[in-house]
This record gives C-alpha cells, sequence and structure tokens, in this order.
C-alpha cells in the first residue's frame, strides 16, 4: 500500500516502493507550513506502509534559498513529535545539500552533527545512497 505524492509550493516528496526510499525535495524559502505539511505527509506514510518497510530517506534542500526563522523552530518541534509517534530509529536520513549555508544551518540552528549517526549531512545523490546502504550494513553486522 502506498499514499499519494505531496505537491506544495515549497516541497514535493513521493515514497518509491521498490527502493523503499521516501524522497523529499524543498525549494525556495522554508516557512513553518511546508514543514508541517511534510511531516503530516510523513506521518500518513509511517501508517500506510509501516516504518519497517522504509529503507531510508532523502531531504533535498539543494534548492532552498533560504529558512526562514519560524521553519527552523518548527522542524525541531515536528521532528520531535513524529519521533515520539512512531519508533524512526531504524530508518537512516541523508539529508542532501549544495553549499555550505545549507550544512550550516543543518548542523547548528537544526542540530545535526556527527552524534547523530541515523542523520548525515550529503553532497550528492550518491552520497546518499551509498549511506542509506552503510548505515544498514553497519547495524545488520552489529546486530549478528
Amino acid at each position: 500500500m502506498s499514499i499519494p505524492p505531496l505537491e506544495t509550493d515549497q516541497a514535493s516528496a513521493v515514497y518509491e516502493e521498490a527502493s523503499q526510499i521516501a524522497y523529499i525535495a524543498y525549494h525556495g524559502k522554508l516557512g513553518g507550513e511546508v514543514t508541517r505539511q511534510v511531516y503530516d505527509w510523513l506521518d500518513d506514510l509511517y501508517e500506510a506502509v509501516g516504518v519497517e518497510a522504509i529503507y531510508g530517506q532523502i531531504f533535498d534542500f539543494r534548492a532552498v534559498t533560504e529558512f526562514l526563522d519560524e521553519n527552523l523552530q518548527t522542524a525541531r518541534r515536528v521532528s520531535k513529535l513524529a519521533n515520539i509517534k512512531a519508533d524512526t530509529s531504524n530508518i537512516p536520513v541523508a539529508l542532501l545539500i549544495s553549499t555550505f549555508y545549507h550544512q550550516e544551518i543543518l548542523r547548528s540552528t537544526m542540530r545535526i552533527g556527527p552524534e547523530h549517526e541515523r542523520k548525515r549531512i550529503v553532497w550528492s545523490h550518491d552520497e546518499a545512497m551509498a549511506f542509506l546502504k552503510l548505515w544498514h550494513t553497519t547495524r545488520t553486522e552489529t546486530a549478528k
């Protein structure tokens, strides 16, 4: 079972059943409402396919021109709530960027750092895919 893609002025999201990857792409100036819409879509996805059916998530920030303050506050709040509603600890998340501005915002304001083993800032789609694979390989080897 799947859910329809999300299409808004600042975001699009789709779940590829074949790869079991959720792709979320942001663009333009990001406000708080778009973050709520994406997390609502993710909640629907978790309910429709089950958290265990998701291999990974790729959030693409390459076309973002500005992170509005309201977006950053909302992102922290709704992310925390989403993690309470569904155990997403087994879903690796690649955060795809193209500028040091994106990197600094995600590292500092969003508090994405090296200690977040399931979240990684990446610079290309290939690097995102490699991270998802490495994360699952490492988890499988650790479980043995």
